[in-house]
Formats: structure tokens, sequence, C-alpha cells
């Protein structure tokens, strides 16, 4: 492997491994290797060098390793049937030998390879951290923006119709209140007005996606998805779900909308099956990492049709993105 990636014992080589984190490991090895590939017993291989526990069983210890593998192969099944096409690896029959396919990315498998790099930036996870392909911080910034992009699109065709990129800064760098009016100039819900003692000078208000399926009466009373987009560590302290509730229309309309928004929350990361239902309950409807990209896919058939899809000109950027940084494993 041309890019030495720290190996996160306290997750994976553990009584209760976190297989995400192997798929993960799995899935940066082989995008930064020469051939574009890694093998699930590298899994094993690591984790024996610095291993800290001491088996007095050989047997036992053979089998806790081979289950960080049968475990890390069952997250990437479960990665390729959730994805289909916009999954940018392939696993050979016998679960030995994972290959990023992904040198031509499409939209789709751009926005899973940019939110599997958002999920492994330093607040988050050590695996990248320190190696040469750790992206600087000017290029992380641009990297959150691309995600808000692919965020969008992905919301735009969660509800099959338009969509507005309305988190700070915006794409076309208007003010908050000339981007609400904008987006309710469509909407037409309610009435625009700011409430006593608001924010004067608002940033998004915590809601940085819109997307709406307008019934062609143009009447209230449809489907009206608001997202907070969160790719830090901290995503779990931003649920929106209150907040659209509660706050945002009080704050800004002086004839709320009739239209109840719905609430989501769209991050990079893999989220763990046994602990998804509960997320949905604190944080409304989730599109992560196995969800984004095959939405993604979806919206560029969508925008080809003419839908408008604010920010959809700006993935091709970082489709460009992904190729050149899936080249630094070979520099390397």
């Amino acid at each position: 492997m041309a890019v030495e990636l720290y190996f996160p014992h306290d997750e994976i080589d553990t009584k209760k491994p976190n297989f995400d984190i192997a798929a993960d490991y799995l899935e940066l090895t082989a995008l930064f290797s020469e051939e574009f590939r890694s093998f699930t017993k590298d899994l094993i291989n690591a984790a024996e060098i610095g291993a800290e526990d001491d088996y007095n069983d050989v047997d036992e210890e053979m089998t806790d390793r081979e289950e960080i593998v049968s475990g890390a192969v069952r997250r990437i099944d479960g990665r390729r049937e959730a994805l289909g096409g916009s999954y940018p690896f392939t696993l050979d029959e016998n679960g030995d030998v994972l290959t990023y396919v992904g040198e031509e990315p499409s939209y789709g498998q751009a926005a899973y390879i940019l939110s599997l790099i958002l999920s492994h930036l330093k607040a988050v996870s050590p695996i990248l951290y320190g190696s040469s392909v750790y992206p600087p911080d000017a290029e992380i910034i641009e990297l959150r923006k691309y995600f808000q992009y692919f965020a969008t699109a992905a919301l735009a065709a969660e509800v099959n119709g338009p969509a507005w990129s309305f988190g700070h800064p915006r794409p076309d760098r208007t003010g908050f209140h000339a981007k609400l009016a904008d987006v309710w100039s469509v909407l037409r819900d309610g009435t625009i007005g700011t409430a006593v003692g608001a924010p004067e000078k608002p940033k998004d208000d915590q809601v940085d996606v819109f997307a709406a399926r307008i019934h062609r009466d143009g009447l209230p009373g449809c489907l009206l998805a608001a997202a907070q987009v969160a790719t830090g560590k901290d995503w779990r302290d931003k649920s929106l779900r209150n907040h659209l509730e509660n706050v945002f229309p009080a704050r800004w309309f002086i004839r709320q909308p009739a239209t109840r928004m719905i609430c989501y929350h769209i991050i990079p990361f893999s989220r763990p099956d046994h602990e998804f239902a509960d997320n949905c309950l604190e944080f409304g409807i989730i599109l992560h990492r196995l969800r984004v990209p095959y939405r993604v896919a979806e919206a560029e058939g969508l925008h080809a049709q003419g839908l408008a899809i604010e920010a959809f000109d700006q993935l091709a950027s970082a489709v460009d993105w992904v190729k050149a940084y899936a080249t630094r494993g070979a520099a390397a």
C-alpha cells in the first residue's frame, strides 16, 4: 500500500468490533493503493500488529479476528445492496478482495467517496490523519461545500421536486431574507415577515436545504422538506426538529405556512442498523452515506429532465476533485 493509514485498534480489534469502521478501513485502503485494491485479510494483519490483548487461546484469537473480517464483509455487502451502481467498490465472490471501480466516478459514486473522506477527518476518526493524503484545511472547507450541494441534489430526488441550497454561504451569495423570499416566491404559502426580537443578521437559522414537491395547482399542502446538513463530529448536537416546528416559522412569517415542513438530517456518516431507529426519533428522516449517493444518482436524471436543483452545476467540480484525490495514493 502506497499510503500508510492508521488502524484504530480500539474500535476494530475489540470484543465488540465496529464493523462499519472496519469496512471503511478496507475502502480507504483500496482507494489509496496503487492497484486500487485491498484484501480483507489486511484487517487480520493490521489487528495483529500492535495488538494489546493477550489471548490465552490461539483458536479464540483467530476466531475473533476472523469475525472482524466477516463482519466487515457483511457491511460491505449491505452497502452494495443499498447503493447499487452508486457504490464505487466491488467485492470478489469469495469476499477476499475489495476493488475501487470509481476511476471515472458517477455523481453518486463521487458522493460516496466524499462522504467517506468527511467521515474520517481528524475530529471524527484517526484513520486518515497524519497520512500523505489527508486534505489540508482549505480543501476541507471546499469538501463541506460540495457535500452541501450533494445534499441539495439528494433532497430534490427524495421529494421529486425543486431544491434550494439555503445554508450559508449560499452559492448565489444572497442574504438570508432575499433567499427566503426567493424560495417562498415559488412555494407561495404563508406571508414572510420578521418577528420582534428575531436575530438581526441571520445566516441560515439552521436550515441548509429546502425542497418541495409542488402540486400543479400551486396551493398549500405539499411535500415540503427542510434539512440540516451536518458534516462534523457534533452532528448529534444539531437536531433541527424542535426548531423547525416551533421556531423557524414563527420567527420569519407573520402568517405561517399552512404546509408543515418535514424535518431531514443529512450526514456523510454510515450508521449502525441497531441505532438507526432511535436516530430517526431524534432527528427526523436521515439521509446518510447509504442513502445520499443513490438519491444523487436519481437527481441526475431528474435534472436532465428539467428539475430545478440549485448548485447542481457544482457537482462536476466535486467529481473532478474525487478523481484527482484518488490518484494521491499512487503519487505518494
